[in-house]
């Protein structure tokens, strides 16, 4: 039993954070929150979809599947779905995403 634990244990500290179906890296769900805000208030100010994709090309990343889930977050914000959120909204909505998980 106690092997077990233990096997659990070190299992757990291979696997890289997630939460639902985010791939989060090193980020957290506020972090999520602030890059949604982030790229809302810029999508408001004129950015297009595809400068706020290049963008991320500038970034640095603790783990390599943060780049494609921030452009996950710029897919959906820029979709119909992110349409009527305002730069708030889209923290609150994308932060609940993040925790809750997305259903593929």
């Amino acid at each position: 039993m106690i092997r077990l634990s233990l096997a659990l244990a070190l299992l757990g500290l291979t696997v890289p954070a997630s939460a639902g179906n985010y791939p989060l890296g090193t980020m957290t769900c506020d972090d999520i929150a602030q890059f949604s805000r982030d790229t809302m208030a810029a999508k408001k100010a004129g950015r297009s979809k595809e400068d706020a994709l290049a963008a991320l090309d500038q970034r640095a990343y603790g783990d390599p599947v943060e780049k494609q889930t921030l452009a996950d977050v710029v897919g959906v914000l820029y979709s119909n779905l992110g349409r009527n959120l305002g730069v708030q909204s889209a923290g609150a909505v994308m932060k609940t995403d993040c925790e809750t998980g997305r259903s593929k």
